[in-house]
């Protein structure tokens, strides 16, 4: 065992929590939707329903990933952009009670805390609450440009992430295989959005939530780890911005956790931007070199070969959603500057 929590933060001053419902078809019928999806962008696919394996062999706190699932998306990028929110701090036993699951396993994708590990970086957390079993690690820039991927001692972390909290129990899960890519999108994107094209040929006004693990058995991938954040900054000028993520190849042997949702089911004509949800994040580590950071794509498609395990997740919760300060911040900085360009005319 690896980094007892003994205590639990109480939420932030001002922490808000919402929930979104989410359709969970059959773990049968999951499995065919989800053949029929990468079927169209991978030569050979398999899939099927069988008991979760013990996970920990591949690096994760906990056996497997079942028992009372929810995804929990928190924070947000606004958070990287604006460096008055680069402090940003939650606490993983917090989120789970928040969640409505007290002493869960969780596992994800999200940011280190730069009062943890000194800088801006890549977190990979995996954590058992109740268990007091920890193996996150976490992914950063060095000085001279390479990248590197530590442990991670710390139930805290930054500006944001994409989670999965369950009771980390070895129930029934989706397997996929998948193997030599022959179309463009990537391994998660396709799924996301051929379940997405599924569910609108039926016309369905639902969404589908999934959360789970793969491994990149065979092949390499195009991955980015976030550089620490600017030391200096000029008023109005955002803190971060996309372009300054680094990018590597990495692989194989690589565990990487995964987030993905077809929609946001809270947006309506009176409420355009629902919970801002992120659609998919997808981290990952490796068990045999310092390999970790961001999944976006494999490079070597012809020999890439993908081993996942996936859970439907029945309910969202969005916690402290960054985007409606964001807006408003926006706002009022574009009403004032069309009031001084008015006063200059």
């Amino acid at each position: 065992r690896m980094g007892c929590v003994s205590s639990r933060n109480p939420p932030k001053k001002g922490s808000t929590v919402k929930t979104t419902d989410l359709f969970v078809p059959e773990l049968k019928e999951l499995a065919g939707m989800l053949k029929t999806a990468l079927e169209k962008n991978f030569e050979t696919v398999e899939t099927a329903v069988v008991k979760c394996p013990d996970l920990k062999k591949w690096g994760l706190a906990a056996s497997g990933i079942c028992g009372d699932p929810r995804i929990a998306d928190v924070g947000g990028i606004p958070n990287i952009m604006d460096y008055e929110h680069h402090k940003e701090v939650f606490h993983i036993p917090t989120i789970a009670s928040q969640c409505d699951l007290p002493g869960a396993y969780v596992f994800g994708a999200g940011a280190a805390s730069s009062k943890v590990v000194g800088q801006n970086a890549e977190l990979m957390p995996t954590e058992h609450v109740k268990a007091c079993c920890r193996k996150s690690k976490y992914a950063k820039v060095l000085e001279d440009g390479s990248s590197t991927m530590e442990d991670y001692h710390s139930s805290d972390f930054g500006l944001m992430a994409n989670l999965v909290a369950c009771k980390g129990e070895q129930g029934d899960v989706v397997m996929v295989r998948a193997k030599v890519r022959k179309g463009k999108e990537n391994f998660v994107t396709c799924m996301r959005r051929g379940l997405l094209n599924i569910l609108e040929d039926t016309k369905s006004q639902y969404h589908i939530g999934i959360g789970g693990v793969f491994k990149v058995l065979k092949g390499k991938i195009n991955a980015h780890v976030m550089p620490d954040f600017k030391k200096e900054y000029k008023i109005g000028e955002p803190g971060w911005t996309d372009d300054r993520n680094i990018h590597y190849e990495m692989g194989p042997d690589l565990t990487c956790m995964s987030i993905f949702v077809t929609g946001d089911p809270s947006i309506t004509e009176e409420n355009p931007y629902g919970l801002d949800l992120r659609l998919e994040h997808t981290h990952f580590f490796s068990q045999s070199k310092k390999e970790g950071g961001h999944y976006h794509f494999d490079t070597t498609p012809k020999e890439v070969e993908y081993l996942a395990y996936f859970i439907p997740v029945p309910k969202l919760y969005r916690i402290d959603n960054p985007y409606p300060r964001d807006r408003k911040k926006k706002a009022a900085a574009a009403k004032i500057a069309n009031e001084t360009s008015g006063e200059e005319i």
